[in-house]
């Protein structure tokens, strides 16, 4: 038997304090047929009161695989679903378990703030669980609560910044969404035209998930240790489509392009055509040796499709996020600013990955300290890219220093596109892309051939990508712009500009 663990190592910006974290899941273990335990521990959690209503929290799933079996896949255990099947040690946490039985949510339990130390978590499965024979991997996510309530879209913009095709944009009125109902465009655009009768054309139906419902974020994008983790739980036929290069390739292969723009993830162990995946691994420093402190592990995934994304998220049974939910994350209950950045002002300043200090470690952050920093405008030479996910953040920044979204969300604004689904736009007078998306969780699986197979996630060819990226102008980075609503390279192929997030 061999005991594994995957520790998705990212960094926790609390909302308070806004420092870096140190989320680690170690001594894991199976002390049953039934369950898997391990201690987990990070900094600068928090359960807040006004003006946010929210909390962090670690999203918790297993995978496992039967020994001994030659290439067995990677299986995603069903969790029981309900809390009290699950224990955490000590009165300061609490495991939040889900309907699904996908993972669980463990968090603060009451209000205040601080770091998390070690604490001893059991988990139970829905079926039985025989160690003797089983691998097992605990992966850990760190997400924020986003709160059910009113809110905004749109920042009463209709310059072309803001693209004809923003909210409000026809007549400078920002649009307030106040339930799940089902709603039309015309009424997010606030059209003269409307609103009209409901029609098949233009609807978006009610099980789209317009944000006014509480949901989780990622509190980052993903990083390059976390898609690094996920193709090693693939099998070959799978990394064949969610890689750039066959999973075969020598070591040292690039998985995505030569040209890499900071995206270090590499071939670390060959795989052998339709038999043994390969495994990846990060090399910034290119000296051959994998996964050192700083090559590059948190340094924000790009390169990503929109398939990638999705599958992705459909394996670790989260969702993509749909473009009315980003607004939602960035601008939270406030007024909306006109041309406003993710931090709900129009300040920002640039930060590249040509001035940074300890390039590719856990520490990473650019050497301007302004306010509003964000990484962006850097251009397209193919030795700069993105930077390590919340580098803004220390323990002396502000939600504006720090480039935090209103719920304590980082990045929102600049590193890499932020992947939505997209509520549909207009081409003159017409009404294009429908939304069919309902807001289906993924399963854990992904299909055999390495794409997302989670109900109604197809169909839509394009992301809708909000938020800039470190190589576009400010414009593309303001909360209310989209401009790239169909733009079949930024949105659809792997570009070195598009990333992403997912929610729950």
């Amino acid at each position: 038997m061999k005991n594994k663990f995957a520790l998705i190592l990212i960094f926790l910006l609390s909302i308070n304090l806004l420092k870096a974290n140190n989320l680690q899941i170690s001594n894991i273990s199976a002390p049953s047929n039934n369950q898997i335990q391990f201690d987990v521990q990070w900094d600068n959690s928090w359960n807040a009161s006004a003006p946010s209503y929210n909390w962090d929290a670690i999203w918790l799933f297993v995978k496992t695989q039967v020994c001994g079996v030659g290439s067995s896949p990677w299986q995603h255990s069903d969790l029981r679903n309900i809390s009290l099947d699950h224990t955490v040690s000590g009165t300061i946490l609490q495991i939040d378990a889900v309907s699904d039985g996908k993972g669980i949510f463990l968090r603060r339990s009451t209000l205040g703030g601080g770091n998390i130390g070690a604490t001893t978590v059991t988990l139970k499965f829905t079926s039985t669980f025989t160690p003797a024979n089983t691998n097992y991997e605990v992966f850990g996510i760190e997400m924020v609560n986003v709160p059910s309530g009113s809110f905004t879209v749109g920042d009463g913009s209709s310059t072309i910044s803001q693209s004809t095709n923003a909210f409000g944009s026809n007549n400078s009125t920002p649009y307030t969404i106040t339930s799940e109902n089902a709603m039309i465009q015309d009424q997010l655009r606030n059209d003269p035209a409307g609103p009209a009768a409901i029609t098949a054309h233009n609807a978006i139906p009610a099980a789209f998930p317009k944000g006014f419902a509480s949901f989780y974020s990622m509190k980052y994008e993903i990083s390059q240790n976390q898609y690094g983790a996920f193709l090693n739980n693939l099998e070959y036929s799978q990394q064949s489509s969610r890689m750039g290069v066959v999973p075969s390739s020598t070591i040292g292969t690039r998985i995505f392009s030569a040209n890499d723009n900071r995206n270090t993830l590499e071939i670390k162990s060959a795989g052998v055509a339709f038999s043994t995946p390969a495994q990846v691994g990060n090399d910034l420093n290119s000296n051959d040796v994998f996964d050192e402190a700083t090559d590059g592990g948190n340094i924000a995934c790009n390169f990503l499709s929109w398939e990638d994304l999705k599958a992705y998220l459909d394996w670790a049974a989260l969702r993509p996020m749909t473009e009315l939910e980003y607004e939602k994350i960035c601008r939270g209950t406030n007024t909306p600013v006109l041309v406003e950045y993710a931090w709900s002002n129009t300040t920002i300043n640039q930060a590249t990955s040509a001035s940074i200090s300890n390039s590719g470690a856990a520490n990473e952050i650019s050497t301007s300290t302004a306010d509003g920093l964000a990484a962006y405008n850097g251009g397209s030479s193919t030795v700069l890219g993105p930077i390590r996910v919340g580098f803004a953040a220390t323990a002396a920044t502000n939600r504006s220093g720090a480039g935090s979204g209103f719920y304590g969300i980082f990045d929102l604004s600049g590193n890499v596109w932020e992947q939505t689904w997209g509520c549909g736009w207009y081409n003159g007078a017409v009404r294009i892309n429908t939304p069919t998306f309902t807001g289906v969780l993924g399963n854990g699986y992904i299909d055999a051939s390495g794409f997302a197979d989670a109900v109604n996630w197809g169909g839509v060819a394009l992301s809708e990508v909000r938020g800039g990226n470190w190589e576009y102008t400010a414009q593309r980075c303001q909360t209310s712009d989209r401009f790239y609503l169909n733009s079949t390279a930024e949105n659809n192929t792997r570009v070195r500009r598009t990333g992403g997030r997912g929610v729950r």
